[in-house]
């Protein structure tokens, strides 16, 4: 990895550690779920970054993809288990991290299985290791905690303004991935999800999160295609808050226009099948000759939450 390249990664992991100790400190039971995404993006921004993606918070039983509305009224429940899942860039090259804050001590066990799945990653991963190697330590440090991973959620390479590029690594080891090999160079972020229900989400309700999928022209709609255009010039293929498009004048309808031309792409939000407690903790890992250097360092910095 060239020096520069390397640079803006360190420096986006920086930036991500600030924004989840900033998260700690602003989100408490009862504050709204708007006012803590917003303090870390435009934090994220001030540090001279951008958000890779919309601050998702997710509680309780909710794995991943929710940002709020501009008008939302959700706040933190008491006694709630909470994901704040961040993401920076800069330059495009990306830290994509998340903690759980349990406000209920009974969760901090759940919490710590998660927790433990990701140091447990990020001591296997390392060049010529198999995926399948990776994925049975996250899967055996949930186990421990008698909890389930949950196995349709995976972790993804990580490449220049694309967050999901191509490899996965699972939550469970998968015969499969027996042959797909980690190399030194690449960026993985791993993101270990621990239940206490069956360990399977499904989709279920609106997340408000978008991305731009296709920049083809809609015949006939000459205004929806500069809305496209503007998205895409502003956003490239990361996504984004229908928030943020609605700050720059856009409309709700316009999004909706061209999710149904299938030029946007809308994420689902993601449910535990049960509606089991889901805890989350993930890291951004860059593969060297030796193992695996986390440019967050979650597991350094955020043990204290799950104790």
């Amino acid at each position: 990895m060239e020096a520069s390249i390397l640079e803006k990664y360190i420096k986006a992991g920086q930036i991500a550690l600030e924004a989840h100790k900033l998260a700690v400190n602003v989100a408490n039971e009862g504050t709204p779920l708007l006012d803590i995404a917003e303090k870390i993006e435009k934090f994220i921004i001030s540090r001279g970054a951008f958000p890779a993606f919309p601050v998702n918070i997710s509680i309780n039983e909710v794995a991943a993809h929710y940002t709020p509305l501009p008008s939302d009224g959700l706040a933190v429940p008491k006694g709630s288990v909470l994901k704040i899942d961040i993401g920076v860039h800069v330059d495009g090259y990306i830290a994509d991290t998340a903690i759980t804050i349990a406000f209920d001590p009974a969760w901090k066990k759940l919490s710590r299985a998660a927790f433990d799945a990701l140091k447990s990653a990020g001591e296997t991963l390392r060049p010529k290791r198999s995926i399948y190697d990776v994925s049975k330590a996250i899967s055996e440090a949930i186990a421990r905690h008698q909890y389930r991973p949950i196995e349709n959620l995976t972790g993804h390479k990580v490449e220049r303004y694309n967050l999901h590029a191509g490899k996965s690594i699972p939550n469970v080891p998968m015969f499969e991935y027996r042959l797909s090999l980690v190399d030194k160079g690449e960026v993985f972020a791993v993101e270990p999800f621990a239940t206490n229900g069956r360990g399977i989400v499904e989709d279920k309700g609106w997340s408000n999160i978008y991305r731009v999928v296709s920049v083809k022209r809609v015949p006939g709609e000459a205004k929806l295609n500069d809305v496209l255009e503007e998205l895409w010039r502003e956003f490239k293929s990361l996504p984004f808050a229908a928030r943020w498009a609605i700050e720059k004048g856009f409309s709700q309808k316009d999004l909706d226009m061209l999710v149904k031309h299938k030029r946007l792409y809308h994420y689902p939000r993601l449910v535990e099948i049960q509606k089991g407690m889901v805890a989350q903790f993930e890291d951004t890992f860059i593969i060297t000759d030796s193992g695996a250097t986390p440019i967050v360092k979650v597991t350094e910095n955020f043990q204290y939450l799950v104790e």
